[in-house]
């Protein structure tokens, strides 16, 4: 028998009571959020690489200037041929 001798019986022609199913797409947010993601994380790990490298350059500015001091304690005044002899030997004692 065809749809068209009895009308009414074929359902997926009926009208639904409650409207159309309507599933939501939720595939379209999921490009943006995996970006959004990606970016808080390469922010997050860049602050953390900066705020290293900030502080390791600290620590190398404070090295340089304690051997600077040292050196300038060492080689301090050189009016007598003993100041001299001392700054020849704590320059060849050092590494």
């Amino acid at each position: 028998m065809s749809q068209y001798a009895f009308p009414g019986t074929n359902k997926s022609y009926r009208n639904h009571p409650s409207g159309p199913s309507f599933k939501p797409r939720y595939g379209r947010w999921y490009l943006p959020l995996v970006a959004a993601i990606g970016l808080g994380f390469a922010g997050y790990n860049y602050y953390n690489e900066a705020s290293a490298r900030r502080e390791q350059v600290i620590r190398d500015e404070e090295k340089r200037l304690a051997l600077n001091r040292q050196l300038m304690d060492a080689y301090g005044s050189k009016e007598s041929l003993e100041d001299v002899q001392q700054a020849l030997d704590a320059y060849h004692q050092r590494p």
